[in-house]
């Protein structure tokens, strides 16, 4: 066996002091030097520096050692570097966005006009901006046409700053960095770069692209990172893929800067509220060379005269990617390259860029589709099921009459208050996928069916229906020994509940595990048993017995289930009126009875 204390892994056995020992009893043995026995001299000086730089290196080298692989990583900075070999850009902080209708006060007067971007509404001390210019015109009889596209109809909570002016350098792939702190935090898709040649002193609007290399040399694009550091990355070109900065080319950035913490605002919280106008001396002179002219910029007088309501409430603040969700997220991204084609493609890029919109998401193809959704439809009884309500509003107004190459694309909205998905949310997310999607697809929104759930004891006289419901409840059995409140017991049930069919637990095509629900509800502390109770016949059912039914056809599709029930891709679950359940549980007190036993 060796004696060698310097072997492979002796480096474990050392930190900064004990290396420091080794060296100066080195040293001592070689009787050479004596400096290194007294602090402050200079030899005793550089053994520190070289016994705290190991110290350093071995804890890093202890950080990375698993830090380097991609499964094991769990230190954010780590898992960044990893994925950018990936080309996979981590997400960062989502704000809230605001789908909103325009009117105009009688006053405004025939013509078109425009809404400067970087405007905002005032929302009970929130702020709430739009990225883009709004051209609308306003007719002599008070009527409002856009041009703008239905996506472009949102406000984004926060406030656009203006970054301090950045000179190029005219280096390839030149890179700017936006540092501002660890209190300021931006929208991850809301950063617009202008530019202002040398050679031209016009001021240019650069666009962004998910990735530089699928852009020619004369594409004035520009690349966002969010790095290890949490702070955002501008990329440029370099006269391959992107076109390059030149020397002393004049670089404006303006950028969301929003609120993490503002709370979420409710429907018509825009009504009766004024624009402020975005204004300052740079946003003025780009606002001449680069917007449009076919319109009329409104003054801050003038926009008084704009009115602004929201039919539904904003969307709340998604928080960056964790280290598991990059983890989850980038080896889904790198399969589809950029490119949807398949349903999963569909679905990994829908779920990753629209989690702060959506709640769910199922892709579903033609063939899919048909044996799917139009069978169920056929088989309950609807005769012409491309008349559908849902079905048919969804085709009429995002897709066109062919029927043969359609993606169809279940959609199943984040906020609990909102039934569907909008018209703009929905449009949002085509015009999204528009330019990544194969050519000859036709991207199709689709409503979810809603299957409803709640309390039902199967009658043995009539067939079930929903307009028994109000007969049926949940009677639990407290144990008589328990000290547990009746309301304590009844709040475990109602979470119990809501949790399970919340919308972070519940998705398209999911398994009810009824029987799996009432063991839980059974193990709730001082509950002795459950049963399922019905008033009118007084029978009653041992653990948990439901009813499911269509929503929109509660009369064709309803059923009673007491084990599990297997939902269909397109359907998604919901329990009945969840907020008035505690109306339709009753907690029985039951008395103890002591037994005497003789011996």
């Amino acid at each position: 066996m060796s004696t060698d204390p310097f072997n492979s892994n002796s480096y474990i056995a050392f930190d900064g002091s004990s290396i420091r020992d080794l060296i100066i009893n080195k040293l001592n043995q070689g009787q050479v030097f004596t400096d290194q026995n007294y602090q402050g001299s200079n030899i005793s000086a550089l053994i520190d520096v070289i016994s705290y730089t190991f110290s350093t290196l071995l804890y890093y080298l202890n950080k990375t050692s698993s830090e380097s692989m991609f499964s094991e990583a769990q230190i954010y900075e780590n898992m960044n570097r990893i994925v950018k070999l990936l080309n996979y850009n981590p997400k960062g902080k989502i704000t809230q966005t605001l789908a909103y209708s325009i009117t105009t006060d009688t006053r405004l007067t025939p013509g078109n006009y425009i809404i400067p971007r970087y405007s905002y509404v005032n929302i009970g001390g929130t702020s709430f901006s739009f990225n883009k210019d709004i051209i609308f015109t306003n007719s002599a009889d008070g009527t409002i046409s856009t041009q703008n596209k239905t996506t472009d109809f949102f406000l984004y909570q926060g406030k656009f700053q203006e970054y301090p002016s950045y000179n190029a350098t005219g280096s390839n792939n030149e890179v700017l960095y936006l540092s501002l702190g660890d209190t300021t935090y931006l929208d991850n898709f809301n950063i617009f770069v202008y530019v202002k040649p040398k050679n031209t002193g016009i001021w240019e609007q650069w666009n962004q692209t998910q990735n530089l290399f699928l852009n020619k040399s004369t594409d004035k694009v520009f690349s966002v990172r969010y790095n290890p550091n949490k702070n955002y990355e501008i990329i440029f070109g370099d006269d391959i893929n992107g076109k390059k900065l030149t020397t002393d080319d004049t670089v404006q950035v303006y950028y969301l800067q929003i609120n993490p913490t503002s709370p979420t605002v409710g429907t018509n919280a825009l009504k009766d509220l004024s624009i402020v106008l975005y204004n300052n001396i740079t946003y003025n002179n780009i606002k001449t060379d680069v917007f449009p002219q076919n319109g009329t910029y409104l003054t801050r007088n003038l926009l008084n005269l704009v009115l602004l309501d929201n039919e539904y409430p904003s969307s709340p603040y998604e928080s960056e990617e964790s280290v598991d969700d990059i983890r989850k997220n980038a080896p889904k991204n790198f399969s589809y390259q950029q490119r949807l084609v398949t349903t999963n493609d569909f679905q990994t890029y829908i779920e990753s860029n629209f989690d702060n919109i959506i709640s769910d998401v199922y892709v579903a193809n033609n063939d899919d589709y048909l044996k799917g959704h139009i069978k169920y439809l056929y088989n309950i009884g609807i005769n012409a099921p491309q008349s559908d309500n849902t079905v048919l509003y969804n085709q009429i107004k995002f897709a066109n009459s062919c029927n043969f190459n359609n993606v169809y694309v279940y959609l199943s909205p984040i906020n609990d208050s909102q039934k569907y998905v909008n018209s703009s949310q929905k449009e949002l997310i085509l015009s999204e996928i528009e330019d990544q999607k194969v050519l000859t697809s036709q991207i199709v929104p689709i409503d979810p069916v809603y299957m409803a759930f709640d309390f039902y004891v199967k009658s043995s006289t009539s067939s079930p229906t929903v307009s028994d419901l109000g007969y049926n409840k949940l009677k639990v059995y407290k144990k008589s020994n328990s000290r547990r409140s009746s309301s304590g017991i009844s709040a475990d049930i109602i979470n119990l509940i809501s949790s399970t069919f919340s919308k972070k637990n519940v998705s398209f095509g999911k398994r009810i595990n009824i029987s799996e629900l009432a063991t839980n509800i059974a193990s709730i502390d001082g509950i002795d048993k459950i049963q399922t109770y019905r008033s009118d016949t007084e029978e009653y059912v041992d653990g948990l017995s439901l009813i499911a039914w269509n929503e929109t056809y509660p009369d064709l599709d309803v059923d009673v289930y007491n084990q599990s029930l297997q939902l269909e891709y397109f359907q998604y679950p919901y329990f009945n009126n969840i907020s008035n359940l505690i109306s339709r549980i009753e907690i029985i007190e039951t008395s103890g009875v002591i037994q005497i036993t003789d011996f």
